[in-house]
């Protein structure tokens, strides 16, 4: 009886021992943040089109992720199309703030993005003032790894710049951005 009473408990402690090892540590998920700079192509589409060339921007973006499977992503961006007549442009600095949905894999990352955007409108003419307009962002980009450096970060995404704002009898703007931007690990 003590016998196996004693193979019992030794059986226990050896399964507890390996169900026990089997458990993931609670260990909190990592948080990881990324900035970078970049630029490309802005091709005016529709009504845009009509008065714009293609043009040029420069951008900043900062992305937030490891903590959920949505990153969340922040931009700024100071667009320039340059008018079909004059010398004159017109210029767009555009905040934005979205999600981007990666696909899991290991070393190129595409993913799904959505931005909400906040723009400031002006033209370089003398006397043209600037106004404000509520914009929004879609798109989809693959994000590419350089162990030791960073990844590049190229996305293709239409932008409709005033969707909110706008006054009465006022066109609606939009534009296909295609960027890359060098992107560093900073946490």
């Amino acid at each position: 009886m003590t016998h196996r009473l004693l193979l019992t408990l030794i059986i226990v402690l050896l399964l507890g021992g390996n169900l026990y090892a089997q458990t993931p540590v609670s260990i909190s998920p990592p948080l990881n943040i990324d900035l970078g700079f970049g630029g490309g192509v802005s091709l005016p589409l529709g009504k845009l089109s009509d008065a714009d060339n293609t043009g040029f921007h420069g951008l900043v973006k900062a992305r937030l992720h490891g903590f959920m499977p949505l990153n969340v992503v922040a931009s700024g961006a100071y667009n320039r199309l340059a008018n079909k007549t004059g010398s004159e442009s017109d210029t767009y600095w555009m905040i934005g703030a979205g999600l981007e949905y990666p696909l899991p894999t290991p070393i190129v990352k595409p993913y799904f993005g959505i931005d909400a955007l906040y723009n400031v409108i002006s033209n370089t003419g003398a006397g043209s003032s600037s106004s404000n307009r509520g914009g929004l962002g879609v798109g989809a980009g693959v994000e590419f790894a350089l162990p030791g450096v960073g990844s590049f970060d190229t996305s293709v995404k239409y932008q409709v710049i005033n969707i909110t704002g706008k006054e009465t009898n006022e066109e609606t703007y939009s534009q296909v951005a295609v960027s890359v931007a060098l992107m560093f690990g900073v946490l």
